[in-house]
C-alpha cells in the first residue's frame, strides 16, 4: 500500500517510512490593504501552494530515509508527486527537511526518526 510518490521515491507503510501527516494551504491571491476607515482587498496573482508531509521511518532504516530524500533535495529539480490512489499533485520542489531523531537506544542510534518536508509549488 503506497501512500505517496515523490518520482520514485515511495513512502509506504511496507517501506516502513509511512506517511503519518500532511499539511496543504494554498493561497487565494488576495492582498488587503489597510486604509484609516475603510481596508480594502485587491485580487493579486495567487501565490505558491505549500505543502508539509510529516514521515516516520523506523530503526536502521530512518537514517538512509532521511540520506535519500536529502539527495533528491540536492538535485535542485521539480519533483512529480503522486498519491496512491493514482492522482498527480503535479510538481513540487523540497524547501526543506528536518529531521527529528527519537527513542535513541545505548549507542546512540534512533529507533523513530521523524521527517518533516516542506514542499513548494512549482510552475
Amino acid at each position: 500500500m503506497q501512500h505517496l510518490a515523490m518520482d520514485d521515491h515511495v513512502f509506504s507503510v511496507v517501506k516502513r517510512n509511512s506517511l503519518e501527516g500532511s499539511s496543504y494551504t494554498s493561497d487565494g491571491g488576495w492582498q488587503v490593504v489597510d486604509t484609516i476607515e475603510n481596508p480594502t482587498l485587491f485580487k493579486t496573482a495567487r501565490g505558491l501552494d505549500t505543502w508539509d508531509l510529516n514521515v516516520v521511518a523506523f530503526k536502521g532504516d530512518g537514517m538512509n530515509e532521511a540520506d535519500a530524500l536529502r539527495a533528491i533535495q540536492k538535485t535542485q529539480q521539480p519533483i512529480m508527486i503522486t498519491d496512491g490512489v493514482g492522482k498527480s499533485w503535479g510538481r513540487w520542489v523540497i524547501k526543506r527537511i528536518q529531521t527529528q531523531y527519537t527513542k535513541l537506544i545505548g549507542n546512540g542510534q534512533a529507533q523513530v526518526l521523524k521527517i518533516n518536508i516542506s514542499l513548494l509549488e512549482s510552475r
